[in-house]
């Protein structure tokens, strides 16, 4: 079986990106297929190809077709470069997949999404979405507001539902996104969720007096809120700290909201994380503050090393992780609940070490890798090439 991956990167620090390596490795190593992974983007200087531990049986193909450059260039210019880069990569793809023979093409929601049920390539064609149906009408609200962006935001949902129909199978994270895309008219959508990707897990410690949170620091991540409702934890619980760990263009942002509400001696941004484990074992709980999420990684693996969670009800996600004994849900954008909620955690210890007790034992239950892998090949074996 080969079974070609399409990713923009792999050099980010991302739960993307780890997940994939993860599975890539796994196919590779114990199930023996064929598996490459084809990016676009051009590996920043000083940066290593990939971030996260990959099978050396697994092929990385580099084009180099840098779509991040035009990031923030003017509006027209911008589309001309996505419109000509995005026929240099449907050709560069097309070839590829002829080339090594791919039985099977993963898209991971890319660019590739907007043409790869039309490429010719006589293999089977697989959307694996890692965010909710709404994700990029969300990404366009989290930098702009107005009727004309919602509009745009709009638009471009319904351009992604023409997308997908075309693929052999849609796959996404969680039955409520399974709902949501059979909603929009997808009657070929399967659900697997992501495995947690520490399969060793350490155990937290309890007795620390930390709190962790972890991802990219992107308005999507709701750290701003997290900061917000921190100054209430910070002002009834002295002596504790959160830890937000990880990267992104929002650090600037945070580090000025942290200066400007006084929170230098409780809050660290350390950045990415190379050794995660090791944050959840010298943390007593995980926070997530999403605006909104596909199926987030943090959780499983938090919950994978012993930690309670507490959890906006973001849309998609966190809804079918954080169980009533795991943790605790709040509503999105709810700084004052979320505060009392991580407030009611630190301030009952017994409760939150069976919590976290509780949690570990529902993550190596449900997130384990080898009960996700198998419903993967399953997929590939009943979708393979006519």
């Amino acid at each position: 079986m080969r079974i070609v991956y399409c990713i923009p990167h792999l050099y980010n620090a991302g739960g993307m990106e780890r997940v994939l390596c993860q599975k890539a490795s796994w196919l590779a190593e114990k199930a023996g297929y064929e598996v490459h992974i084809v990016t676009t983007e051009v590996v920043p200087p000083g940066m290593a190809v990939c971030r996260f531990p990959l099978s050396e049986k697994v092929h990385v193909e580099e084009l180099n077709i840098d779509f991040d450059a035009d990031f923030g260039k003017p509006l027209p210019v911008k589309l001309v470069q996505h419109l000509r880069k995005q026929r240099r990569y449907r050709r560069l793809l097309a070839s590829y997949l002829r080339q090594v023979k791919a039985d099977h093409c993963v898209s991971l929601g890319g660019k590739e999404t907007e043409w790869l049920a039309g490429v010719k390539t006589g293999c089977r064609k697989t959307v694996e979405m890692h965010f909710s149906l709404q994700q990029r009408a969300l990404l366009i609200a989290a930098y702009h507001q107005g009727p004309l962006w919602r509009l745009l935001g709009r638009i471009r949902v319904r351009q992604l539902i023409r997308e997908v129909r075309g693929v052999d199978r849609l796959v996404v994270l969680t039955e409520a996104d399974r709902r949501a895309w059979e909603a929009a008219g997808c009657d070929h959508v399967s659900v697997i969720g992501n495995p947690c990707s520490i399969s060793a897990p350490a155990t937290a410690s309890h007795a620390r007096r930390q709190v962790a949170a972890v991802g990219r620091l992107h308005p999507q991540k709701g750290f701003d809120l997290l900061l917000e409702a921190w100054q209430q934890v910070a002002a009834h619980q002295p002596g504790w700290t959160l830890c937000i760990a990880g990267e992104g263009p929002e650090r600037d942002r945070l580090e000025a909201q942290v200066e400007e509400a006084g929170l230098q001696e409780s809050v660290s941004l350390p950045g990415a994380v190379d050794d995660i484990s090791k944050l959840y074992a010298e943390s007593a709980l995980l926070v997530l503050s999403s605006r909104y999420e596909g199926y987030p990684l943090v959780l499983l693996e938090g919950m994978m090393c012993g930690l309670p969670c507490v959890a906006t009800d973001c849309p998609e996600g966190p809804r079918e992780i954080v169980q009533p004994d795991t943790g605790r849900l709040v509503a999105a954008g709810d700084t004052k609940a979320l505060a009392e909620a991580i407030e009611y955690l630190i301030s009952h210890p017994q409760q939150r070490q069976a919590m976290g007790a509780a949690a570990q034992r529902y993550a190596e239950e449900h997130f384990a890798p080898e009960p996700v892998m198998r419903q993967w090949t399953a997929l590939f074996e009943t979708t393979t090439r006519p």
